[in-house]
């Protein structure tokens, strides 16, 4: 007698699919799990910023030192060296674009770094500000270490332009084309789109972002006002992709990239 099968409900799905459904669901329940905590919770211990040397510097470096902001959707800058002659280790990406680098106590232990050069009639004083780490996007992308550069141009005493670091170009302004504070230039760090960080002029009337709420002036260290050695080992640092322009090797090469067009001044005499 042939062997009649009760028929096969119309729900019915093969074991086979369902195991491979399962292991599918799984893995996108894992991905969206380990995504989630790429991005609210870091958990990656990182040492605090060194701590801040004395601001030394040059009355004309002080003279035209730029007034930072620092967008909320990026770090505030941190000092590169501490005191104990330790260089700044830099924050490993992960969190937030902001995360871990963006404090009150930032604010208070902070430095910035110049150096100048003059001839032909003119003077160009750099500014260099370092940040731990210059990140794109929620839990990725970018790198760590970041430094930015600002280059006030001076002719007979005045201010005449400024250049601001933009992704190892300049972008160059007429002093009638910013807003000033003073003698210092008004500069915010950025996120530039979907790009990394840089510095752009501040537009004319716009308020500071920073917990403070006021125009920063991170004490300045000259090119020979650092304590002794200390110079030296920040120089021979290798800051990945991220360079410190005021080194003998960069500095050159760093003012003719900001130099405005037209103007006599020599960046390699």
């Amino acid at each position: 007698m042939p062997v009649t099968h009760p028929p096969t409900p119309t729900n019915h799905v093969p074991h086979s699919r369902r195991r491979k459904s399962r292991r599918l669901s799984f893995a996108l329940r894992a991905l969206v799990s380990a995504i989630a905590i790429v991005v609210a919770v870091p958990g990656i211990a990182h040492a605090a910023p060194p701590t801040a040397l004395d601001g030394a510097a040059p009355s004309d470096d002080r003279t035209y030192q730029p007034a930072f902001d620092y967008d909320g959707d990026g770090c505030y800058p941190t000092p590169a060296i501490g005191r104990d002659g330790t260089i700044a280790p830099g924050l490993a990406l992960g969190g937030a674009v902001n995360g871990q680098c963006r404090d009150l106590s930032d604010l208070d232990n902070t430095n910035s770094y110049s150096r100048s050069k003059c001839n032909n009639g003119w003077c160009a004083y750099i500014y260099g500000l370092y940040f731990e780490k210059d990140q794109t996007l929620p839990g990725c992308c970018g790198h760590r270490h970041d430094w930015e550069h600002v280059v006030v141009w001076v002719q007979n005493g005045t201010a005449q332009y400024v250049a601001a670091s933009e992704h190892g170009a300049y972008n160059v302004r007429a002093r009638s084309q910013l807003p000033w504070d003073g003698t210092h230039p008004k500069i915010i760090y950025h996120k530039d789109g979907l790009s990394t960080h840089a510095f752009r002029f501040a537009n004319v009337d716009e308020q500071p972002e920073n917990h403070k709420g006021t125009w920063q002036f991170p004490p300045l260290v000259g090119w020979d006002n650092y304590p002794a050695g200390f110079r030296d080992r920040l120089v021979a640092h290798n800051f990945g992709s991220a360079s410190f322009g005021l080194k003998d090797s960069s500095f050159g090469g760093e003012l003719a990239k900001a130099k405005p067009a037209g103007i006599p001044f020599d960046p390699y005499a």
